[in-house]
């Protein structure tokens, strides 16, 4: 019978759209790996460069490889965060939060909220700048007993925390 509800609740939601993220997390993924990029690639330059000086013939050519790695590196930075906006989405009703996520290999989990334990508003200094915030789902249980919601706009993640937390409060009484 649990299961005949779970389905029911399932095909009910599937019927209300998928939320987007906020299009600011475009920007926050970009600028975020554009960070990596520099991280890793500026270092391997200087190993580059003492490299050049050890084997001079293979100069241009390591010069090269490293121009390349970080053109396309930065090119991937730039091209795949609308793609992975375009693959999120989330949907809540009164007894179930559904994700998914993925292009190539789509995830889809859903959380039922009677085993939603606690709920953290997350913000890095990056998220701050620009207004967003990742909303931390844990749910009592299996080892995979959390879900992260990424770039959400501080208001709706601060609504969305709160509204959570007020379905818990029905379920304990």
């Amino acid at each position: 019978m649990e299961a005949r509800a779970l389905v029911e609740t399932t095909s009910q939601s599937s019927l209300e759209p998928f939320q987007p993220l906020d299009p600011r997390a475009i920007k926050l993924w970009r600028v975020a790996e554009q960070i990596a990029v520099a991280v890793f690639m500026l270092p391997s330059l200087i190993g580059v460069l003492i490299s050049s000086y050890w084997q001079p013939k293979a100069a241009v050519l390591m010069i090269a490889g490293w121009g390349f790695l970080t053109s396309l590196w930065l090119w991937h930075s730039l091209w795949q965060p609308p793609r992975r906006y375009q693959a999120w989405g989330y949907r809540i009703d009164d007894r179930v939060l559904e994700t998914r996520s993925g292009r190539i290999f789509q995830t889809t989990r859903l959380l039922p909220l009677n085993r939603l334990q606690h709920v953290d508003l997350q913000q890095g200094p990056l998220e701050r700048m620009y207004g967003l915030a990742r909303l931390e789902l844990h749910t009592a249980g299996t080892q995979n007993a959390s879900l992260t919601i990424p770039g959400l706009a501080h208001e709706e993640a601060v609504r969305l925390r709160d509204y959570l937390v007020a379905l818990g409060d029905t379920d304990a009484n």
